[in-house]
């Protein structure tokens, strides 16, 4: 039985709590269509499934938060001059992605709870930012609250047959995946390409 079986087991148990622990550290993929179902089964209400939903979600974003801002940019500058080189980041690469926070953070820090594996690492530029406290949980709230509304409600209104978005949310992830490892792959591609320029 694999750790979401186990949560699905105890949110049938104990209902909102199981379910707001279990979406601290695990994707709301697995879990909200799955409680969407319960609420259309009358087992649980739909809307606070979803805040529950939200509330664990916001906290696992608000924990990665703090531990990027409790390393701090001065810290995570000093790693990248000493290190970055072997993993291809240059400190202007830090400074480009700090700048497009400090221009457009909001809506990736609201929009990035939609994208699977993006929504855990939008927490460390607003952390190292660092984002104001109050705006990142209203951000990530709201945008986690959007995305729990959507999978909570799509198994409300599919019911019985809700592990029929199942292969839907997977084709979605797998896509969302490809395309940050496009833009990874062309990121190393053109450093290394730099590398070998500057070498010669």
């Amino acid at each position: 039985m694999d750790m979401v079986e186990l949560a699905m087991d105890a949110i049938s148990d104990y209902g909102y709590w199981a379910l707001g622990v279990s979406l601290v550290i695990l994707a709301p993929e697995a879990l909200m269509p799955f409680a969407g179902f319960l609420a259309h089964e009358g087992l649980l209400n739909l809307w606070l499934s979803i805040l529950a939903g939200s509330l664990g979600g916001t906290l696992g974003s608000a924990l990665i938060y703090l531990l990027a801002r409790r390393a701090g940019e001065g810290r995570m500058r000093d790693l990248v001059r000493r290190h970055g080189r072997w993993v291809l980041v240059r400190e202007s690469d830090l400074d480009r992605v700090l700048g497009v926070y400090a221009r457009r953070g909001d809506w990736i820090v609201a929009g990035g709870r939609m994208i699977p594996t993006v929504r855990s690492l939008v927490s460390i530029p607003a952390g190292l930012l660092p984002m104001p406290w109050g705006r990142f949980l209203g951000l990530t709230f709201l945008g986690t609250f959007a995305w729990n509304s959507f999978l909570g409600g799509a198994g409300y209104a599919l019911g019985a047959h809700w592990s029929a978005l199942k292969p839907y949310l997977g084709v979605y992830g797998a896509l969302m995946m490809a395309i940050v490892l496009l833009v990874l792959g062309i990121f190393v591609i053109r450093r290394l390409l730099e590398q070998g320029i500057k070498g010669q």
